[in-house]
């Protein structure tokens, strides 16, 4: 059982306000700054301050370190209560983003949910919201699409995949390799920010020095299923990862010459003692 003690300081460093901590806490802020004084005398280092210009808190690299050492903690906290479940079940938390979620990992759940004593929840959302939920150890893992930051979690390479342009069977660039500014002349869809395949896709014309402005009209939904039809029906164009071009047969693929670009899949945890297991038992 985690400490109270790090249990405020988990509370602090995603408040990062002394007043909404202790509130949050049923504390008193001067219990809030004892709690941290108290760690910071126990690891002998500094793990808030305040800036001296715009006097707001900022959590030092100390703090990071502690965080993550905290959450992974704390997901095998969890996963050891769950094993005192007096039964043979097998049950799995696990999140993905969009595109694997939807596109990517249906064979592998399939067969896991085969098995009898096997159950799990599956949260498919953006990068942004299945980190949040492994730090808060709600999930055992999560399967993660482009960016992340490396440094902050553990992680394990799935697969890679091409990042390509989908467009109707019937688009003019169906099968074809068109120039950057090409592209520039035609609506596109893409997804929600913050979405991986979005951040992939701005980063790498930006890049270039350019944004999603350039394009003729830039539409933003989040549903890939929904963007789909659409690039199907008004004609429009969309960036995404090549298993998505799949899913109809009227959609089709092409590049672009002035972008080349492959992202990686991968496994990301906070315990990989707890997600080693769990990911063994689904992606076999």
């Amino acid at each position: 059982m985690l400490d109270f003690r790090v249990i405020t300081f988990l509370t602090l460093y995603d408040e990062m306000n002394y007043r909404k901590t202790a509130e949050k806490l049923s504390m008193t802020q001067p219990g809030v700054t004892q709690h941290i004084h108290y760690l910071e005398s126990y690891y002998g280092v500094k793990l808030f301050i305040y800036d001296g210009n715009s006097r707001l808190l900022k959590r030092t690299k100390n703090a990071e370190r502690l965080k993550k050492y905290f959450d992974s903690i704390r997901a095998e906290e969890r996963d050891i209560k769950n094993k005192f479940i007096k039964d043979d079940k097998i049950f799995i938390k696990l999140g993905a983003t969009k595109t694997i979620g939807e596109f990517v990992i249906v064979p592998e759940i399939r067969n896991f949910l085969k098995g009898e004593n096997h159950s799990l929840e599956l949260f498919v959302d953006n990068t942004e919201v299945l980190l949040q939920k492994l730090e808060k150890s709600e999930l055992d893992f999560a399967i993660i699409e482009g960016v992340f930051d490396k440094s902050k979690y553990g992680y394990k390479l799935y697969k890679k995949e091409n990042f390509v342009g989908i467009c109707a069977q019937n688009h003019p660039f169906a099968n074809k390799s068109v120039s950057l500014n090409d592209a520039f002349s035609q609506d596109i869809i893409v997804r929600e920010p913050l979405s991986g395949t979005r951040n992939l896709l701005e980063n790498a014309i930006k890049d270039l020095g350019f944004s999603l402005s350039n394009f003729k009209r830039c539409i933003s939904v989040s549903n890939f299923s929904l963007i789909c039809d659409l690039v199907v029906n008004i004609g429009a164009i969309t960036f995404a990862y090549e298993p998505i071009s799949r899913c109809r047969d009227d959609l089709a693929t092409f590049s672009v010459t002035d972008i080349n670009i492959s992202g990686e899949f991968n496994f990301v945890y906070c315990s990989e003692k707890v997600a080693e297991e769990k990911i063994n038992m689904i992606f076999k």
